[in-house]
């Protein structure tokens, strides 16, 4: 090779390295971050002043909007949303601290997924906060979580532990946060209140359908005492057992979602419905409407109404020692029986779509919920023991 070309292949593979160094280089400083971190807060807003909660992602919106000082679900038709839950996202914006101050160039933003929601495959979830008067006080873009790999007895997982966050404000600055935000999506029924009814101490319970074996009633004399079944006939005898389950499923009620108080009564089977009624030992009157199946739930709109005595009637033993602690026991009692009755009176209008499995306890035929015949005891038949084999003589 001659000297000429040598030199020449030498001052190519210089330059070629030069051009390596420089794309590394600024490679580098479009995607770095700081180990140090910074405790610095991301967003700054007046925290009681926020009206209007919005979260965005492609396609998808959901607003959570404070009217009269309660939290509501726009998308639900202003059903009241879960006060805790809102106020928990509040205030962990409001708190929100990096732990890393990454520095990441525009074209990096989709890696990190934090695009803004609907440009492409890899945008991020946007939160914007506003107060009455509809001016922004805030809003925070949400990228791709942070995570890394646990050893657990059943194997190595990966966990999330922290996630990618920027202001839209201030769009060149991204930000490692220890927070996933996992709450954080548009979907109405993760945030709708859950409080329902709580149907305690019942005293009787009575379905109405239009299958002649879907019409009972059963009452019982005390809170432990056995069920009667009314107008039994001869043989029929309620199993305990089976309406304690009843019982069980009354007292822990929860419902999957809530529909438009609109909703047509023809489509939800609400215009012909069953009903289930109870009443409580307390003084309450349940009255349930039970819809035809939709899906894997069941419509039910619920009334309640109750009878509570303002004053305790004295025993006909009771000794003047012992009337002012009985009667601050029942005032205490009755206090609480009128804020169950307050918060469940606020319940009734609405369709709510009960879980299948749950509703099933109650629409049981009559016979279903009948203690079951034993089984005939086995009858005694022919022998079958083998008959012994008489011996041969010796001959």
């Amino acid at each position: 090779m001659k000297r000429n070309q040598l030199a020449l292949i030498l001052v190519l593979l210089a330059a070629l390295g030069g051009v390596a160094l420089l794309l590394r280089s600024r490679d580098s400083a479009s995607w770095s971050s700081s180990a140090a971190g910074s405790s610095e807060k991301i967003l700054s807003f007046p925290l009681n002043d926020v009206s209007r909660v919005t979260i965005k992602t492609s396609g998808t919106e959901l607003n959570l909007v404070k009217q009269e000082g309660t939290w509501r679900v726009a998308e639900r038709a202003d059903y009241p949303a879960d006060f805790g839950k809102v106020a928990g996202l509040l205030r962990k914006l409001w708190e929100l601290r990096a732990t890393q101050d990454v520095k990441a160039g525009p074209s990096q933003l989709g890696r990190l997924e934090l695009l803004e929601p609907g440009s492409t495959s890899d945008s991020g979830t946007l939160i914007e906060l506003t107060d009455g008067s509809a001016k922004p006080l805030g809003s925070l873009l949400l990228g791709k979580k942070q995570n890394q790999m646990s050893n657990r007895s059943f194997g190595d997982v990966s966990i999330s532990v922290g996630r990618y966050v920027m202001s839209p404000a201030h769009a060149e600055r991204v930000y490692l946060v220890a927070e996933t935000f996992d709450e954080v999506q548009p979907k109405p029924d993760l945030w709708i209140s859950r409080d329902f009814l709580k149907v305690e101490n019942p005293k009787s319970i009575a379905l109405a359908g239009a299958a002649p074996g879907m019409n009972w009633k059963v009452s019982r004399q005390t809170v432990t005492g056995p069920w009667t079944l009314l107008e039994a006939k001869p043989g029929e005898e309620p199993d305990s057992t089976k309406f304690n389950t009843v019982t069980s499923y009354l007292a822990n009620l929860g419902f999957a979602d809530v529909l438009k108080a609109d909703a047509l009564p023809a489509e939800t089977g609400l215009d012909k419905p069953s009903t289930l009624t109870i009443e409580t030992f307390d003084g309450f009157d349940y009255l349930l409407r039970i819809g035809k199946l939709m899906g894997t739930n069941y419509p039910v709109l619920v009334s309640v109404k109750a009878s509570l005595p303002n004053e305790r009637k004295p025993g006909a033993d009771e000794k003047p020692a012992d009337k002012a602690r009985l009667d601050q026991q029942f005032q205490e009692k009755q206090k609480q029986l009128n804020e169950k009755l307050t918060k469940e009176e606020k319940l009734a209008g609405r369709p709510y779509l009960v879980a299948k499995g749950t509703v099933e306890h109650f629409l049981k035929e009559r016979s279903a919920l009948l203690k079951s015949e034993p089984p005939p005891a086995p009858t005694a038949g022919p022998s079958t023991k083998p008959r012994p084999t008489p011996s041969k003589r010796p001959k």
